[in-house]
């Protein structure tokens, strides 16, 4: 229904007689106060209309208001209705996955919605301690899983959830779910690989120098076992007196190794003996005494051998040795015979059974008699102080099949780059490295993998290959339009949705990044405040008005005449404006609607009459100035100030400006 015009209240007659004339200016002026034309404009009457459209009341379509039925206002108070102020329950089954630096949360899942009928979102806190009091709210959401990003790498973050119903009632707290992040891959190995150059064997492989090599042999060697060149880390092991050698840098000849302590206890072994000399001497006379008593054994010896006389130039006994002997020696022969038996078995292979074993240096082989079952294993193990690091190769044949295994021991392993640059550079990182169970690898290519549990820190869009993703597998703050391109998704989308109705929907908020469509078709608003963003990133309401009424006479005949200041705030660059200028005019020139961005500078109203009258009286009249652009507001400007702008003749009796801003489109 249209707003109801007022009209102007006409000038009381000259030729009322004067007590009639009192008593109209004081009805003309109680009307121009109540209807805002005279006076503070906090005195003007408020209007059914006005209250209706500013929300204030509720217009009474089944009871409309009737002067002739007693209580029958046409409207009622707004309505309020009381929420659902029900306790949500608690959430259950919270869990939190840490990633690298974000940590997901999930709860409810195994039915994936609200449990009670009043929920509004989830809250969710988190502390770096596992103690409520501490943790602080870091998001919201309508969803039931979560993602909290920007953390740190490889710390430990505790998380609670619980529900807030639509009438912000929150409910109790759910369990407590803890995360922990995954450390800086990247730093890691940096660290890792600067570890491992720290040791000794990395300068080895970094200068390429050859190993140390023990050369075993009874005269001075000129080259190594195979030939090669002396190094001067060799060894030389003399096998005529056990002497160790080492190779001099100076000279590049072979030194006898020492020992310190050696020669110590070499000087304390001389003192020694030489403090034995006497000793000595002293055990020779001992010996002379010795050699007296010896005589005297002589007799004895003589009385023995007249006891073994009875046996005939002791020819008994040199029998009996003799048949000993031979006895002997058939043993011998016949263990030498088995031996030969023996190792002609084992060599021939003819028994099943048999086996030989053969070793040198690390390298330990097994071969079973039998072609169809063979072993053979190479061992390179060193030890220093209890740490081992170890490598055996083995290859096996047997009757159920063959196989063959590699094993590493050692609390790290790297492979380097084989070109030798990493090893060079100043930021050298081995591509592959182990480090206490852990696997890090720089750079893969993996054809086809099985992932139990991944966790990825960057995903291309373009390598997810599903049929299906569901809402729980997508937890985001924004997804823009770049991240879904392509019109066959969006047709597939919306076939599958058909009708979208409120119970798909649980956002509050539906930003415009969300809809871009040129035409949105919407049935009803149901207790909408709707507002639109603005230039200066804020945003306002929809429609704006500016009101301005004055009762007050001017008259003028030249001369630059203004009045009407009105201003309106909360203005978006785009909009548009149309003012309505009425009053009762006499005589005027040149009157014209003027803008300002900052009351200063003034603009001509582009749409809309610059009228002059020299009618020689005093009529109403309306003018519209319409569809008028708002263009050149800044970032930091929203605010437009009016007024209207006589140059010349200036009479009027009364005066008022209606300002109606429309924030949304380019026309009103």
């Amino acid at each position: 229904m249209a707003e109801t015009k007022v009209p102007a209240i006409k000038n009381i007659p000259a030729n009322t007689d004067p007590e009639t004339k009192l008593a109209l200016e004081s009805i003309k002026e109680a009307l121009e106060v109540r209807l805002g034309r005279r006076g503070d404009p906090k005195d003007r009457a408020v209007t059914l209309r006005e209250l209706i459209d500013s929300g204030l009341a509720t217009d009474l379509a089944k009871a409309p208001y009737n002067p002739n039925i007693a209580g029958a206002t046409g409207f009622g108070p707004a309505t309020d209705e009381v929420g659902d102020v029900e306790v949500p329950p608690s959430p259950t089954s919270l869990t939190a996955t840490g990633l690298f630096t974000d940590a997901l949360l999930s709860w409810n899942q195994s039915t994936n919605a609200p449990p009670y009928g009043n929920h509004g979102f989830t809250e969710i806190w988190r502390s770096q301690s596992e103690d409520l009091s501490s943790a602080v709210l870091v998001g919201t959401t309508n969803a039931f899983i979560y993602t909290d990003k920007g953390l740190e790498y490889d710390s430990t973050y505790y998380y609670w959830v619980r529900f807030v119903s639509t009438t912000n009632t929150p409910g109790p707290w759910s369990n407590m779910a803890s995360a922990t992040t995954i450390e800086n891959i990247a730093a890691t190995m940096i660290a890792l690989s600067e570890t491992l150059s720290g040791l000794p064997g990395y300068n080895l492989l970094q200068t390429g120098a050859t190993a140390a090599t023990i050369i075993k042999s009874s005269s001075q060697p000129s080259t190594r076992a195979n030939n090669d060149a002396l190094q001067l880390n060799d060894i030389w092991f003399d096998t005529d007196d056990s002497q160790i050698y080492t190779r001099n840098a100076a000279n590049n000849a072979w030194v006898a190794a020492r020992d310190a302590a050696l020669v110590t206890l070499y000087s304390s072994l001389s003192s020694t003996v030489t403090t034995q000399g006497t000793s000595l001497a002293t055990a020779q006379s001992n010996i002379v005494t010795l050699t007296s008593a010896n005589s005297a054994r002589v007799s004895e010896i003589t009385e023995l051998e007249a006891i073994t006389n009875g046996y005939s130039n002791s020819s008994t006994i040199a029998a009996a040795i003799t048949s000993e002997a031979t006895a002997r020696a058939s043993a011998d022969s016949a263990n030498a015979t088995s031996i030969t038996n023996l190792s002609a078995s084992v060599g021939s292979g003819n028994d099943s059974g048999g086996t030989a074993y053969s070793a040198s240096n690390t390298i330990i082989s097994h071969v079973n008699a039998t072609d169809a079952n063979a072993a053979a294993a190479y061992v390179l193990k060193v030890e220093a102080n209890g740490a081992v690091a170890g490598m055996v190769l083995e290859a096996n044949a047997s009757d159920s099949g063959t196989g063959s295994a590699i094993h590493f021991q050692a609390e790290k392993f790297a492979i380097w780059d084989g070109s030798g640059n990493a090893l060079n550079s100043a930021n050298h990182v081995a591509p592959f490295i182990v480090d206490s169970g852990v696997v890090y690898i720089d750079t893969a290519r993996i054809k086809n993998g099985a992932i139990a549990n991944a966790k990825i820190d960057t995903l291309d869009g373009g390598k997810i290959i599903a049929d299906t993703i569901t809402a729980t597998q997508i937890d985001g703050d924004t997804i823009t339009a770049a991240e879904i391109n392509a019109t066959g998704f969006l047709n597939a989308l919306f076939a599958k949705i058909g009708t979208l109705t409120a119970d798909h929907i649980t956002s509050q908020t539906i930003t415009g990044t969300q809809v871009n469509v040129d035409t949105l078709n919407v049935k009803y608003f149901a207790n909408a405040t709707p507002q639109i963003y603005s230039q200066t990133g804020s945003a306002y309401p929809l429609v704006r008005r500016g009101f301005y009424y004055t009762s007050t006479a001017v008259t003028g005949t030249s001369g630059e005449h203004t009045c009407g200041n009105t201003t309106v705030t909360n203005v978006r660059n785009g909009g548009s404006w149309t003012v309505w200028l009425y009053g009762v005019f006499g005589d005027v020139a040149n009157v014209n609607v003027q803008y300002s961005f900052d009351n200063s500078t003034w603009v001509d109203s582009p749409n809309g009459p610059t009228f002059t009258w020299n009618a020689g009286t005093y009529r109403p009249y309306t003018y519209v100035y319409y569809d008028n652009q708002i263009t050149g507001l800044s970032s930091s400007q929203h605010t437009i100030y009016f007024r209207v702008h006589m140059n010349g003749k200036h009479n009027y009796t009364s005066l008022g400006l209606f300002i109606l801003l429309d924030n949304m489109a380019s026309t009103p």
